[in-house]
């Protein structure tokens, strides 16, 4: 799985996986209560979690980065409702995190979304796929993907068709988003 397949909707509790995407929305199943649900995006915002950063005093960072930190530190995460108990926390999970801009609603929400993907044993998932994209792993298998498709293009070209047979372009699938 990769954050971005999760998102948070505004005024729903808790995460979502996308199960399925629409012209109008998306269907997603709560990782709380495993219901699935359509939700439509005239109405609602999404915001998957890998387009979600933290704001450093230096550049900001992703959320997947903040995630692996949390886990590697090991600490447990505090009661939501702990102010002083998430301010502490924070700063020893991330020491550089911008005190203005960082609000404790924002530290309220890490904590939540980090109990509810660490119930779910997703932290661990990410962290393997970060190591994995970093020995080579998957540049070797895009590499053969890209010979088996160049040989495909080279054969029906040779067999004398006018056009050549391309791959599509990849298309990133957006969803909609709530009118002003």
């Amino acid at each position: 799985m990769d954050l971005s397949e999760i998102v948070a909707i505004p005024g729903m509790p808790g995460l979502f996986k996308i199960t399925a995407r629409r012209n109008d929305g998306l269907i997603v199943t709560s990782f709380t209560d495993d219901k699935t649900q359509f939700v439509s995006g005239r109405t609602n915002l999404f915001t998957t979690l890998d387009n979600i950063t933290i704001y450093t005093t230096e550049d900001p960072i992703v959320l997947k980065e903040v995630l692996s930190s949390i886990k590697k530190d090991g600490t447990a995460v505090p009661d939501a409702k702990d102010e002083k108990a998430l301010k502490a926390w924070m700063e020893k999970v991330l020491p550089n995190y911008d005190k203005e801009k960082v609000h404790v609603s924002d530290m309220k929400k890490l904590a939540k979304w980090y109990n509810i993907l660490d119930s779910k044993n997703l932290i661990d998932e990410l962290i393997a796929e970060k190591a994995v994209g970093e020995e080579g792993e998957n540049s070797e298998a895009k590499k053969d993907l890209q010979k088996k498709e160049s040989k495909h293009i080279a054969t029906k070209s040779d067999q004398g068709s006018k056009a050549t047979s391309k791959p599509a372009p990849v298309r990133k699938i957006t969803t909609p988003r709530k009118a002003t």
